[in-house]
């Protein structure tokens, strides 16, 4: 069981790394072309239509994960028909999300229009209707990738999704290039996902052929008050955390402009990518994490957990490092001077990053532990100071304030909240002694990222591309060097070091098979 756990994870974090990799270096060259194509307002449309169709997803909240959560336990028990229940249910309730998202977006299309300020766009609206189709399409096939990733074979639908995606930017890329038109770029955008996910359904039917079982018994009682629950619970939580997600975009926009949307939107697309390769680590253990909470000792369970949260960690300290010192010398490199923001907005972005980041950790022990009643209420909170925050100071501080308000409401509450429950409903340990242990580990990351990102400032060379490159290899090493000093001797690190020896092993050893 331990072996197939773990190679489980490896398969997926791998699989997920490599395909994160080649979508974002195709999505820079592909975002390079739209700015260049048909202009940066396109570009902040872009980016308000997915937030609010995220904020129309609300009616979503909460199933994904509560059902999610309830299929680790069949799938490690093998119990088919259990399984054949939640997915049946599964699929007749996204059935009725697409019929409700479809009448939200329908009755929200008048008030499309305060949203788009200074829009020059002539077509925003036609816009707003592909957007919605697409999210729309996506409810009816959803439900089998989490059937997918819960039996810890995320990596079979990661590998679909990429050949898609390659195809899919490609076909954009070179629509852009050629003929120049937005609305055919996201034509093409959503008809090779309706057909990406067409194929997905046909290689899960094929690998759970009981899901095309007619004799599906009804859902137990028990399980279906438990479902419940954990929906209505979630419900909460995601209507707080997607309102305060994607609350930026929609303040700025209103508030500042659309075209003030797209360029900010350049550094949270670096800073996402960046992020996507750190999440594939998190995505790959998380439902390794619930079949070890769901079979293991609560001891066993947070021995694992530390180590995870540790890792994570490190990574986040690392990467939000070196975007500190690279965000706005690839920016200008990549797009041009013009599209470099000020540095308030750089380091509040990347503070963000970070410090959502070090707390996903938490996340994962959440999710896969199914704890999601006892902290509610804490992400409505966050997204209504976040709202405020935020709409006070946009029209004085532009997107810094925007971005101020997100750090402040965070830190206040979601950060200290999620640990708390965590600590004392999953694992049963003191919280305090976390608390303390966060505390350090902020501290060490501040010190890491200030002696880097000064050291990085003192290179001074003519040619542009060797100074970002001398910079990149200056960051990357400085900042994981500082840590390695840092924390050389602790019991995580030693895991960690395990890990990296164990995995360079078994490359060797193919090498010489081969």
């Amino acid at each position: 069981m331990k072996g197939s756990r773990t190679q489980k994870s490896v398969t997926n974090t791998v699989v997920s790394f490599v395909s994160q990799l080649i979508v974002i270096l195709l999505g820079f060259l592909s975002r390079r072309v739209l700015i260049y194509s048909v202009g940066v307002e396109y570009l902040g449309i872009n980016g308000l239509m997915s937030n609010i169709l995220t904020i129309f997803s609300l009616a979503e909240s909460g199933i994904g994960l509560a059902i999610g959560y309830a299929l680790y336990k069949p799938l490690a028990e093998n119990d088919i028909e259990q399984v054949k229940s939640l997915m049946r249910f599964f699929k007749y309730t996204y059935r009725a999300l697409a019929i409700g998202t479809a009448a939200i977006g329908i009755a929200f299309y008048p008030l499309l229009p305060f949203f788009l300020k200074d829009n020059t766009a002539p077509d925003a609206n036609l816009v707003y209707w592909l957007f919605l189709l697409g999210s729309v399409s996506s409810y009816l096939w959803v439900y089998k990738t989490t059937l997918n990733t819960s039996d810890q074979n995320k990596y079979l639908y990661t590998i679909a999704s990429t050949i898609a995606q390659i195809v899919v930017l490609v076909l954009k890329v070179l629509i852009l290039y050629f003929v120049q038109n937005y609305i055919l770029y996201l034509a093409v955008d959503i008809g090779t996902t309706i057909v990406k996910n067409l194929i997905f359904c046909r290689i899960v039917d094929r690998r759970y052929p009981y899901l095309k079982d007619k004799n599906v018994r009804k859902l137990d009682p028990e399980v279906r008050k438990s479902l419940f629950t954990n929906i209505k619970a979630l419900f909460l939580g995601k209507v707080g955390y997607i309102i305060s997600q994607c609350s930026d975009n929609l303040v700025i926009s209103s508030l500042v402009s659309v075209t003030a949307v797209g360029m900010y939107s350049n550094y949270t697309t670096l800073i996402t990518s960046v992020s996507g390769f750190v999440t594939t680590f998190s995505s790959g253990v998380t439902a390794s994490m619930g079949n070890l909470i769901a079979s293991e000792t609560k001891e066993r369970a947070y021995e694992v957990y530390k180590r995870v949260d540790f890792i994570n960690y490190w990574l986040y300290t690392f990467t939000a490092t070196c975007l500190l010192c690279l965000v706005e010398p690839f920016v200008a490199i990549w797009l041009g001077q013009d599209f470099v923001l000020t540095k308030a907005i750089l380091i509040l972005a990347v503070a963000i990053y970070y410090f959502k980041g070090i707390n996903s950790g938490i996340d994962i022990a959440k999710n896969a532990a199914g704890l999601y009643y006892p902290d509610r209420f804490i992400p409505m909170a966050e997204a209504i100071a976040n709202m405020v925050i935020s709409i006070v100071l946009a029209k004085r501080y532009g997107i810094a304030g925007v971005l101020f308000g997100t750090l402040v409401s965070f830190l206040a509450l979601s950060f200290w909240a999620k640990p708390y429950f965590v600590c004392r409903d999953v694992f049963e340990v003191s919280f305090a002694r976390h608390a303390v242990r966060e505390g350090r580990e902020i501290v060490v990351s501040v010190l890491v990222a200030a002696g880097t990102w000064y050291a990085v400032s003192l290179v001074s060379l003519e040619n542009v591309l060797l100074r970002f490159g001398v910079k990149a290899l200056l960051a990357l090493a400085l900042s994981n060097g500082l840590l390695l000093l840092v924390y050389f001797k602790t019991s995580e690190f030693q895991y960690l070091r395990g890990l990296l020896e164990s995995a360079a092993n078994r490359i060797g050893k193919r090498k010489k098979h081969e």
